[in-house]
């Protein structure tokens, strides 16, 4: 039927040529878009884009802290796991950090360490001084400093490592309970600070900074025993979650 009326427009002159005449023939009409309407489309696209690339960038980031958080635990616990051939049961470990004090290492921590390392690939060490740790303050959940030593680590008489991974860790001890922690455990314990993205921002306690504590159980995330950390968020804001977001795979605050 189409092509019946071209070729009777054809022969009254139109001409398949006449392309206006053509569509009008046709019962066809021209679109096109305006500038305007291009502008316009361009800036809606525009505005969604700006709403969910954060989110999606966000959402990619956490995956890949997460994922080397994970590693990082896996690789650390078998370097314990096998530091107990030579110290025994962590139960029968020493802590004593009477020749502790700020700017200095403890001999025991230093032992421990000294058995775990062949077990990682440790690209520095720094025994209570800045290098190994990611430059500026760290923070709380909440935005706060949470220590006020700069660049150094988390706790005092530390000791801080960096993986070759960019990894940072810093080791300390706590010679009473880990119920701060979130963790039921009545006795000391080492509590390994691991900064999944090493010296990238935001160097957040439960964003990027998650606590675990050396106990007769293993290495355990800290808030194994919170049944929610959004309300019993340990002394430190942020860092009883580390349960939940080991387990889970995911960061939600």
């Amino acid at each position: 039927m189409q092509n019946t009326i071209i070729a009777s427009i054809s022969k009254r002159g139109g001409g398949l040529d006449n392309a206006g005449g053509l569509s009008h023939a046709l019962g066809l009409s021209r679109s096109a878009f305006t500038l305007a309407e291009v502008l316009i489309t361009l800036g809606i696209i525009g505005v969604v884009a700006a709403m969910t690339l954060p989110a999606i960038i966000q959402k990619n980031n956490d995956k890949q802290i997460i994922t080397g958080l994970k590693k990082t635990y896996s690789i650390l616990s078998q370097a314990l796991i096998k530091a107990q051939l030579t110290y025994g049961f962590v139960d029968t470990w020493e802590y004593d950090t009477s020749d502790a004090n700020q700017g200095t290492t403890p001999q025991n921590m230093k032992k421990v360490f000294e058995t775990i390392e062949p077990e990682l690939k440790v690209l520095k060490v720094c025994e209570d001084r800045p290098g190994c740790w990611h430059k500026g303050k760290s923070k709380n959940l909440n935005g706060d400093n949470i220590t006020m030593r700069d660049s150094v680590g988390i706790g005092s008489s530390i000791l801080i490592f960096k993986l070759a991974d960019g990894t940072n860790i810093s080791m300390d001890d706590f010679s009473i309970d880990l119920s701060n922690f979130g963790i039921n455990y009545n006795k000391s314990g080492y509590v390994f600070w691991i900064d999944a993205n090493g010296d990238k921002k935001p160097n957040t306690v439960g964003r990027d900074i998650f606590a675990f504590a050396l106990t007769n159980k293993g290495l355990v995330p800290a808030g194994i025993d919170v049944k929610d950390c959004t309300k019993d968020k340990g002394f430190i804001p942020g860092v009883t979650c580390t349960s939940r977001i080991f387990l889970e795979g995911k960061i939600e605050h």
